[in-house]
């Protein structure tokens, strides 16, 4: 279980105070909102203060006021919170709610998960799902809304005698609140490793396996998706139930990569595990500086790009690196199984044509390197890295194809050029094979790019609290009328990670969810008739929108 003794203390603080409180941004009350809109406070349908008391004597004393003080925790989405409440901000700009929730619930069962979606289906309020918070597209806050906070459904459990018609044991069963770097050591005490994301604070359960979840073993192992036995759900309605690939088994098939927070809460869900053992790792590092100018280095990109089909196909290689405007950062190679002369024979093709671009063996600074597990290669790499890694940025992606590189590598590059062409923006790419790994599980509903994918990249540009809120405004149209544009004419028929995306792409069902869209809105409707679970860019969000108050209303109404 995660200690948080200061910020349980100041939760207990609002919680002393809910029984004086006023409604959460008080307000003159709107005497008739239309029903076909989630109430707001200030609205004359919002939840009394005796309906509040009551709510939080059901879940236990675990409704929790938000109550708005500037801290480091509030900024990973400094857009969708209209700079609120952050520490970076002036001390005379007023520290109110915005677009935060009003309330949450501190989940710690399956009887408060039922509680807060009955009360808001009951009220007619926004219900939002907070597992960790890494989301870039806004999912896990809204105003008004009631928040489910899963953070300490924490449990991990390694299941030496799991057996079911489509999976034999090893397994691990973990809550919703479980981060990656937790999973991984709890696996690798054992003697296992388990696919979680590379950032160590990233909930596994949530959004990212979700939303299919790519891994430093996704060459070995397939996406986080691919992995899941089974899913422990509650329901719009508050049934809870499981989902496996023989009960629910459409269900289960949304789950695994239509988007989180969408088709049900998730309380835990259970994976396969692998056998823990040595990696292999490699890194380089190359620039403008390093290489005859500018031009000369997006050569020797487009030369670097050119050889990693064959690396992640044939090896099992995961090639995490990181491109600016005159760097190329191959920050690590993940290489399972492999020791390091291995690793360095892998890349000798690669070193020896970008040898022939004027880059020498002391100018790629090829370094190699081997770890008894994965866990601690884990440790060495990108877990420091990531651990306390910014993340309030303005961020969009792409999967790049192995048919878009085959057939226009020069093109590709030219587009991260433009992308990369301001010098704020970076690229975080990932280079895997999905396909070539064990089996998946059952069917999924993974965004089908993924099973072509050669490449899939992040690019985003820190959010500069030192600019002014229309400048940083400016710099998310940029992307989306430049960036976005540049690197989709370069990748056609490919498609976007959806949890590594832009909130203003326009044609999001497509890019997302791919040929799958219609199916997931079919089962969206079948768990979720009321429409109770919303997200932005989340399956069937297309059916509402947001009034100049803040309040969700349909747009079919």
């Amino acid at each position: 279980m995660v200690s948080l003794p200061s910020l349980q203390a100041k939760w207990a603080l609002a919680l002393a105070l809910l029984s004086v409180y006023p409604d959460p941004l008080t307000a003159k009350v709107i005497p008739q909102v239309s029903a076909s809109c989630r109430y707001i406070p200030g609205d004359a349908g919002w939840p009394t203060q005796n309906q509040w008391r009551a709510l939080n004597v059901t879940v236990g004393g675990r409704l929790l006021a938000t109550n708005p003080i500037a801290h480091p925790a509030e900024i990973l989405a400094p857009y969708f919170l209209n700079q609120s409440c952050v520490p970076y901000t002036a001390r005379s700009r007023p520290c109110l709610l915005d677009n935060y929730v009003s309330y949450s619930i501190n989940v710690t069962g399956v009887a408060d998960v039922v509680a807060g979606v009955q009360f808001a289906d009951a009220h007619n309020i926004r219900l939002v799902i907070k597992n960790t918070g890494h989301d870039f597209l806004g999912k896990s806050t809204g105003k008004g809304g009631l928040a489910l906070w899963t953070h300490d459904f924490n449990d991990i459990d390694i299941l030496a005698n799991y057996s079911s018609s489509y999976y034999q044991v090893p397994a691990m069963k973990m809550g919703a609140g479980v981060m990656g770097g937790d999973a991984s050591l709890a696996a690798s005490e054992q003697g296992y490793r388990v696919v979680v994301g590379s950032c160590p604070t990233v909930g596994v359960v949530g959004g990212y396996t979700q939303g299919g979840g790519h891994s430093l073993l996704t060459g070995l192992y397939g996406l986080a998706a691919d992995n899941v036995l089974e899913w422990e759900v509650v329901t719009a309605d508050g049934t809870h139930l499981i989902a496996t690939p023989t009960s629910n088994s459409d269900l289960f098939w949304a789950l695994g990569g239509g988007g989180g927070g969408t088709y049900g809460i998730v309380i835990s869900m259970t994976v396969r595990l692998f056998e823990e053992g040595s990696v292999g790792r490699a890194s380089l590092i190359f620039s403008s500086t390093t290489i005859n100018g500018t031009d000369a280095f997006w050569e020797a990109v487009d030369v670097f790009q050119s050889h990693l089909t064959t690396i992640v196909d044939d090896h099992g290689i995961v090639v995490t690196y990181v491109l600016s405007n005159d760097t190329l950062n191959l920050y690590v190679a993940t290489a399972p199984n492999r020791t390091a002369d291995q690793v360095a024979e892998i890349f000798t093709p690669m070193t020896a044509a970008l040898a022939t671009r004027g880059l020498s063996a002391s100018a790629v600074s090829l370094t190699t390197a081997v770890a008894d597990t994965y866990h601690d290669h884990y440790l060495a790499t990108l877990e420091p890295a990531l651990g306390a890694a910014r993340s309030d940025q303005i961020t969009s992606g792409r999967i790049v194809s192995r048919e878009n590189m085959a057939t226009n590598s020069s093109g590709v590059t030219a587009a991260m050029r433009t992308a990369t062409a301001g010098g704020s923006m970076n690229l975080l790419c990932s280079a895997l094979n999905t396909a070539k790994g064990v089996a998946s599980v059952a069917s999924t509903a993974i965004q089908p790019a993924w099973h072509t994918a050669l490449v899939s990249c992040v690019f985003s540009q820190t959010w500069d609290w030192t600019m002014p809120w229309e400048h940083m405004l400016e710099q998310q149209e940029y992307l989306t009328t430049v960036v976005d544009p540049a690197l989709k004419a370069a990748t056609p028929g490919s498609g976007t990670y959806l949890n590594e995306a832009n909130f203003q792409e326009a044609d999001w069902q497509t890019t997302f969810y791919g040929t799958n869209y219609a199916r997931l809105k079919s089962i969206k409707a079948k768990y979720d008739p009321n429409d109770l679970l919303y997200g932005l860019t989340a399956v069937g969000s297309e059916a509402w929108e947001a009034d100049s108050d803040g309040r969700l209303c349909r747009t079919d109404a």
